[in-house]
């Protein structure tokens, strides 16, 4: 099995941060008390901000990383896994090879031989990366959650990744949260406290008064 689409390179670049982004260290403060968890998981409804979040997040992490903007097009695990590795191979070129071969063979190797392989790759990385997956909610074949599944489940050492969804991956969180391998961030943590309204309604008014000289 052989992906026939490119690879969208624009689908690989992070997004700007909006104008009008309130700082809100409460959010950074939650991380902070916890190591590095393999996952950041940020799971809420429409219009929460959670691909904002993630942008903040990148910005306050000291280490390389890449970002993944998910479509429903890349329901699919050759294309997904694709996007994956050029997405890794952005900042770190010479790793992903032997994962690339064998989604050029035919019939695709077994799901298990393509994780280890992935996996054992991510683990020749040195120093703390981090990749995003944005809009993960886009993702619904099976085959992709077990391959993730089983990269959390077996972390190569210094690998992060920030997932951005509006409904729960179909991952093993249970097993993660009982090994502090997994950090979320719920609905009810991204709503505006009175204060960030505050901030956002003023930065807002500030834009306007801009636009308008």
């Amino acid at each position: 099995m052989e992906q026939t689409d490119p690879i969208i390179q624009t689908k690989l670049h992070r997004p700007p941060l909006p104008r009008d982004l309130v700082a809100r260290p409460r959010l950074s403060e939650l991380l902070a008390a916890h190591t590095s968890p393999p996952l950041i998981l940020i799971s809420a409804p429409a219009g929460y901000g959670k691909s904002t979040l993630a942008k903040c997040l990148v910005e306050a992490f000291d280490c390389p990383s890449t970002w993944i903007s998910l479509d429903e097009h890349d329901d699919d695990l050759v294309i997904f896994l694709g996007y994956f590795l050029s997405a890794i191979q952005l900042i770190h070129p010479g790793i992903g090879g032997e994962t690339s071969a064998l989604l050029k063979v035919s019939p695709l190797p077994p799901l298990r031989t393509l994780t280890t392989s992935l996996i054992n790759e991510l683990d020749q990385i040195e120093g703390k990366y981090l990749l995003v997956l944005d809009d993960y909610h886009c993702i619904h074949e099976a085959s992709i959650h077990q391959l993730l599944d089983q990269l959390l489940l077996h972390p190569p050492l210094n690998f992060q990744l920030i997932l951005s969804t509006r409904l729960d991956p179909l991952l093993s969180l249970t097993k993660l949260r009982a090994h502090a391998d997994v950090v979320e961030f719920r609905a009810e943590d991204l709503r505006f406290s009175i204060q960030e309204t505050r901030q956002l309604l003023k930065k807002i008014s500030e834009l306007k008064l801009m636009k308008r000289r």
